[in-house]
């Protein structure tokens, strides 16, 4: 069976993170960052650990940590959770 052209996806490359906190958190771990996003993010949030294992732990709201991303070419693309929520970012390589 072929697929129809309408619905094939891009041929894009994308990069992906995942954000993990409460929405009421003061810290937020992220997930699938390159050595060049860890340094742009601690240097808007100082206050961070690598204790996270694959990631890093910043003493920053979820909201705060996500427009950082989204600054730095970082979307949305899916979110799942109740009282710990994961925010899935998505952004063209």
């Amino acid at each position: 069976m072929e697929i129809p052209a309408s619905l094939l996806m891009s041929s894009g490359t994308y990069a992906y993170v995942a954000v993990k906190a409460s929405i009421h958190a003061s810290d937020s771990a992220v997930f699938g960052l390159n050595d060049d996003e860890i340094k742009a993010l601690v240097k808007r949030f100082s206050d961070y650990r690598k204790e996270v294992i694959n990631g890093v732990l910043l003493k920053a709201s979820p909201i705060e940590v996500v427009n950082a991303l989204g600054q730095l070419g970082y979307r949305v693309v899916a979110t799942t959770g109740e009282a710990e929520v994961i925010w899935t970012m998505q952004r063209d390589v």
